[in-house]
């Protein structure tokens, strides 16, 4: 039966088509700060300022304790980037779907940092650690929504570049400003860049009210085990389901090879090797090469495929590209091997994410539930980055030493690019 008055909305779905969204230019104007400030939260805290304090509250034992605790908020981030998403699917509010989710998870992550700066035992920094990584991860899941909600297909790819783009510029910042201000004081400058990144967000680009929304179809009630069902619906999709196993198999290749970097370089180079003997430095000189690499990469890679309207072979390629790119510190391992790998591997791996971001959009099953399941897909990155430290913790400590990273480095990115092949409706 058709509507008889087509000025009145019936669905979630024509509602939110039929709202005039912000250009694409000044989106991309506001959500790259956001992107770039929750990025700089997760590597600085990742690479300099939890490592450095587990070091020094446990020197003896700081590999296996930063492994547990990796492994712990592995728990809360596999569940907030979806959460995040799903949780903003379904709001209505007079200030839209997501700004709610993503102004009260940003400033209350920024107050988890700021409190981390001041945790002097491991029991009190393990919970803070935990409960920051389900806030900035619902977060990162209510950011990610307004890709489909706010950029049409077409120029999905450079949007996904540019957007892209913040994760080696964050990463840069974040463990720049970690290693130069240390560890209280690199908490309170990320956490006020976060803070000020999303206010600067949700005002820039303010959504319509969602109050007059139709609510989501409600669904008959059940077990708890049909609750996980439903809410992991999407991976009935033949597309979705290798869409997230290519997307987390790159995600843990990279985050296994680089995720231990801090004590890669002091115990496998060897600190007597790197420049100044300074370990947090050579850090920032490596991310620096890294960014180089993926910012002279990036954008022209998610244009060209605007382009070609291809996005299965620039993932595939730059994924194998990366498989290689993992022996250069195995055949190498000094200072400059490590420099040459990390060159390579920001070409590859901004290659890749410059495209994967629009590749995941478009495999999206379900067209209300957009920031629930592209939220499941952010998993795969999100999840890989915590989980590498329990991997690295045990490669390097069963299987042969720090470069075993890199061969297990390698053998996930050829999973990765191989699996993105038989994806059926993207290019």
């Amino acid at each position: 039966m058709t509507n008889p008055d087509p000025l009145i909305v019936t669905t979630v779905e024509e509602a939110v088509a039929s709202e005039k969204p912000p250009s694409v230019g000044r989106l991309l104007t506001f959500i790259f700060p956001a992107t770039l400030g929750l990025i700089a939260l997760f590597q600085g805290i990742q690479q300099i300022l939890i490592p450095s304090q587990v070091a020094q509250l446990d020197p003896a034992h700081k590999v296996g304790v930063l492994a547990l605790m990796t492994t712990f908020v592995a728990i809360t981030s596999m569940i907030g980037i979806p959460l995040g998403g799903a949780l903003s699917d379904r709001t209505r509010s007079r200030f839209g779907r997501r700004t709610p989710w993503i102004l009260g998870t940003g400033v209350v992550s920024s107050v988890l940092m700021i409190a981390m700066g001041y945790s002097g035992n491991l029991v009190l920094l393990a919970v803070l650690y935990t409960a920051l990584w389900l806030t900035s991860n619902m977060y990162q899941g209510a950011v990610t929504a307004l890709l489909p909600d706010r950029v049409p297909e077409a120029r999905r790819g450079l949007a996904a570049s540019i957007i892209g783009l913040a994760t080696p510029i964050g990463l840069l910042v974040g463990v720049a400003v970690a290693g130069a201000a240390g560890p209280f004081w690199g908490y309170v400058i990320i956490a006020l860049v976060v803070a000020v990144t999303a206010l600067l967000l949700v005002f820039g680009i303010r959504e319509e009210s969602s109050v007059d929304l139709p609510p989501q179809p409600k669904r008959e009630s059940g077990t708890w085990i049909a609750s996980v069902g439903h809410f992991l619906h999407a991976f009935a999709d033949h597309d979705f389901r290798l869409a997230f196993i290519s997307r987390f198999f790159l995600s843990l290749s990279y985050a296994t090879a680089t995720g231990f970097l801090y004590f890669t370089l002091s115990d496998y180079i060897g600190t007597e090797n790197l420049p100044g003997h300074s370990v947090t430095g050579a850090v920032t000189i490596v991310d620096v090469v890294l960014v180089i690499g993926w910012v002279a990469i990036a954008t022209f890679g998610g244009w060209l495929s605007d382009k070609l309207q291809r996005r299965k072979l620039f993932v595939g390629i730059a994924a194998v590209g990366l498989a290689v790119t993992m022996f250069i510190p195995i055949i190498s391992p000094t200072w400059t091997g490590i420099l040459v790998f990390a060159l390579f591997a920001g070409i590859f791996i901004g290659t890749y994410f410059a495209v994967d971001l629009a590749l995941m959009s478009l495999v999206l099953p379900d067209k209300l539930s957009e920031g629930r399941d592209l939220g499941i897909l952010n998993v795969a990155t999100g999840l890989p980055t915590i989980l590498s430290g329990a991997v690295a913790g045990l490669l390097i400590t069963f299987a042969g030493g720090y470069a075993a990273l890199y061969v297990f480095g390698a053998i996930c990115a050829l999973i990765s690019g191989v699996v993105v092949f038989f994806i059926r409706k993207v290019r």
